[in-house]
């Protein structure tokens, strides 16, 4: 069903804001078309902290590694929280300890495999029209 046909759902509610801080993601040119959602995909989180404060994110999904010479997600999570960003961050690396590292720079849940992006995605913009 889309927003127009179940009345459960409201095509008129302002789509949550979603970032995307992964390089591997970014590499492959994925495109998020998902109804609630308003999806940017970064290839690194260097700038994240001013990115998420000055776009008005709702949710930020954050990958550990991040590319050579790049920040990695821990450290970005925490500059991220210390700007003042009160948003939900989602750490989606593959590897247990880098998720586990994440949540305690201040994510508030981690994914256990990036091959479930797309299904969360799709369940939080169907949670958030719902809501509306």
């Amino acid at each position: 069903m889309t927003p127009a046909t179940d009345p459960g759902l409201s095509s008129s509610a302002p789509p949550l804001r979603v970032a995307i801080f992964d390089d591997v993601v970014a590499a492959r040119g994925e495109r998020f078309h998902i109804p609630g959602l308003d999806v940017e995909v970064f290839p690194h989180a260097d700038d994240a902290a001013g990115l998420c404060t000055s776009k008005g994110f709702d949710v930020v999904f954050m990958d550990f590694a991040l590319g050579p010479g790049r920040k990695n997600g821990q450290l970005v999570t925490r500059e991220v929280r210390a700007a003042g960003f009160l948003g939900r961050i989602v750490a989606i690396s593959s590897d247990p300890a880098a998720n586990a590292a994440i949540k305690g720079a201040g994510a508030d849940d981690a994914l256990n495999s990036k091959a479930h992006l797309r299904s969360y995605l799709v369940h939080l913009g169907a949670r958030h029209l719902q809501r509306r």
